[in-house]
């Protein structure tokens, strides 16, 4: 299992690794370049999450790892994209704002995983990046017929990086609304204070400890959907 869990975060670790050369690889190598990492980064994350399920390797820490690297490898992307586009910032601030609500649904004991707008919006996004980067770029594309890099070129570039962005710009509005709304839904008090009885029946020296919250992933699979999720990190000895 300790390999598994390796495996699954070392892919989780090249996105890291991803955004701390993003600045270095655009400078030197140019959008279509950086468009490519971004590529490699983002099946990073659809790569990681197949193999965690299927070696049932998810666990709390992975989870945490996971949507860490997401935001700083988006949030880097963003920030060299408004060096292309002012319409970039649209989205960096969009992603600030996600972040302070999930600390506030963190704070206020509810459930900080994605949901499905939000794991839409990061699909979403990530085209949206891969696209700009390449068409910023798109002279050094030369497999592409001559043709339609004229016309690329020949077309109006704010227009253009605003249509690429928009369906971004859309999703970032969804998700963030999304979770704005469930700080307000009413949440099943009957599940909730069935998980506090049964937490206060717990004696004290069978409490989980740190690496038994954060690394094991059977205990992630019983609590991941639990909604008072921030008394989990107050049980560790």
């Amino acid at each position: 299992m300790l390999l598994k869990l390796i495996v699954v975060n070392v892919l989780t670790l090249i996105r890291v690794i991803g955004t701390i050369i993003l600045i270095p690889i655009y400078k030197n190598y140019g959008g279509f370049a950086v468009g490519i990492l971004a590529l490699v980064c983002y099946l990073t994350d659809s790569i990681d999450g197949i193999l965690a399920r299927k070696f049932k390797a998810s666990t709390f820490f992975g989870a945490l790892f996971d949507g860490a690297a997401d935001k700083l490898f988006t949030l880097m992307s963003f920030i060299i994209l408004y060096l292309i586009t002012p319409y970039a910032i649209i989205p960096i601030l969009f992603e600030i704002a996600i972040v302070f609500v999930q600390i506030i649904k963190f704070k206020n004991n509810l459930n900080v995983k994605s949901n499905i707008v939000g794991k839409l919006k990061t699909w979403i996004l990530a085209l949206c990046v891969i696209l700009t980067f390449l068409v910023s770029d798109i002279n050094s594309i030369t497999f592409l017929p001559n043709e339609f890099i004229t016309w690329i070129n020949n077309l109006n570039q704010n227009n253009l990086y605003f249509i690429l962005l928009m369906p971004a710009i859309i999703m970032e509005i969804l998700t963030l609304l999304s979770y704005i709304l469930e700080i307000f839904k009413p949440i099943n008090k009957q599940a909730f204070q069935e998980d506090e009885k049964n937490k206060k029946q717990i004696n004290k020296r069978d409490w989980p400890t740190f690496k038994h919250i954060w690394l094991n992933p059977e205990f992630y699979n019983l609590h991941k959907d639990e909604v008072n999720i921030k008394d989990l990190t107050k049980l560790s000895k």
